[in-house]
């Protein structure tokens, strides 16, 4: 699944590629992305990628600057596309220059994998998987809260946030209550401003409007992956120049879902 043979597949084709960063592996006419003519298409639309193959967080390709400036200590284990990197439970965070790369004030989509791995139902903090420096673009996953007598105070949940003055604090969240460990779920936020978007495995989009539509300023850099908050693993994440539908985040979701996930722990 990794996005290198999809670069490849794109200059054969020739097409302009955007930069890419990891060494290529050599294409295969049976690899969904080169052989799927929806994904090949798809693949056009992609401004930025990290899979954590070779256990970096550098990204396999990017059409802006790329250099990472890592925080904390990363862990990378085996998971269902590759390798993976565990989020939460003292990780690390990769702050990357954004620019091109995620188009956050105006049309843009960005897909990922995750995997619940030790969730608290009581009480646990929240787990970031990407997010802006400014904190006014967000996609995590919220951990419950209960106060001392036992009421829910603070509901568990995925959610695809835009925060602040200008967008007005926008939630779309899905609860998570039900998400056994173990079990792989794919993530697909659009944006058309002032339009943003929320779909899960496939499903039908959820959708909410900001109240303004910032310049591009208002986010700051881009940041992926999370120290703090509790024990997940996250793996392809991949940014377009375009919302994506729900037709395409389901066929992404039927094509590449694992059959029998396995978790290191």
């Amino acid at each position: 699944m990794s996005l290198p043979r999809i670069w490849l597949c794109v200059i054969a084709l020739g097409m302009l590629a955007p930069i890419c960063i990891a060494e290529p592996a050599s294409p295969s006419q049976d690899d969904p992305w080169c052989a799927d003519p929806v994904l090949r298409a798809l693949s056009e639309r992609i401004t930025f990628q990290v899979t954590y193959e070779g256990d970096t967080m550098v990204p396999v390709m990017a059409i802006g600057e790329w250099a990472p400036k890592i925080m904390g200590e990363p862990v990378f284990v085996d998971g269902p596309f590759g390798r993976a990197l565990r989020c939460g439970g003292g990780s690390a965070i990769a702050t990357y220059p954004r620019g091109p790369n995620a188009t956050l004030a105006m049309r843009g989509a960005v897909s990922m994998w995750i995997c619940p791995v030790d969730w608290t139902r009581v009480n646990g903090g929240n787990t970031v998987l990407t997010k802006c420096t400014a904190s006014r673009f967000y996609m995590q996953r919220q951990g419950p809260a209960h106060d001392d007598t036992g009421k829910l105070t603070r509901h568990e949940g995925i959610q695809f946030l835009m925060l602040g003055d200008v967008t007005g604090n926008k939630n779309l969240m899905t609860s998570t209550v039900k998400w056994p460990p173990g079990k792989w779920r794919l993530l697909v936020a659009s944006w058309s401003l002032p339009t943003m978007s929320f779909s899960i495995d496939g499903g039908e989009f959820m959708t909410t409007t900001v109240k303004e539509i910032p310049d591009d300023s208002y986010f700051g850099d881009l940041m992926i992956g999370g120290v703090n908050g509790e024990l997940t693993l996250l793996d392809e994440v991949t940014f377009y120049r375009r919302p994506l539908t729900r037709a395409e985040a389901l066929h992404i979701y039927e094509t590449f879902k694992p059959e029998d996930p396995e978790v290191e722990q």
